[in-house]
């Protein structure tokens, strides 16, 4: 196992994402798993996307905030928190920036009484890559440890 810069290694993620991705959000409740795609934006550090409140991803997401996503070669675990309506006034700065992202679905969603900003706080992230020799190994980043480990297959 290798360390690695979790400064360096967070860049790189975030690199790959920009400021919005679709991605797989997978849920889970009473050992009932489901997963399907979202567009995400990415912002201080965390993920944001808005749902409807009578579908079952937010029904899982209310019962257990323990959520995995992923696009591409990486895959991100984490803790969704309702951050309330996405109008509301203190979600200003995320919707600002979801409605430059997703402009349709912004004017489509976002008014209905149903619908719900969530904040996914990143938890770990892990990465699936080759080396030259295409020799396959993963990268571990741990957000709260900020510990970075590269470990070969």
């Amino acid at each position: 196992m290798e360390k690695l810069n979790f400064n360096e290694e967070m860049v790189k993620v975030f690199k790959q994402t920009k400021d919005h991705k679709i991605m797989a959000l997978a849920t889970c409740e009473n050992n009932y798993p489901t997963a399907r795609t979202m567009s995400v934006i990415i912002f201080d550090g965390n993920i944001y996307f808005q749902t409807g409140t009578n579908l079952l991803k937010y029904k899982q997401m209310a019962a257990n905030n323990n959520v995995a996503l992923c696009f591409d070669n990486v895959q991100i675990e984490g803790i969704a928190n309702i951050l309330g309506k996405p109008l509301d006034e203190k979600n200003n700065k995320i919707m600002g920036k979801y409605k430059k992202c997703y402009r349709s679905s912004y004017k489509t969603y976002s008014h209905l009484d149903d619908e719900i900003l969530i904040e996914v706080k990143i938890k770990k992230v892990t990465i699936w890559k080759y080396d030259l020799k295409l020799k396959p190994y993963r990268i571990f980043i741990e957000m709260e440890s900020e510990k970075v480990i590269k470990e070969y297959i």
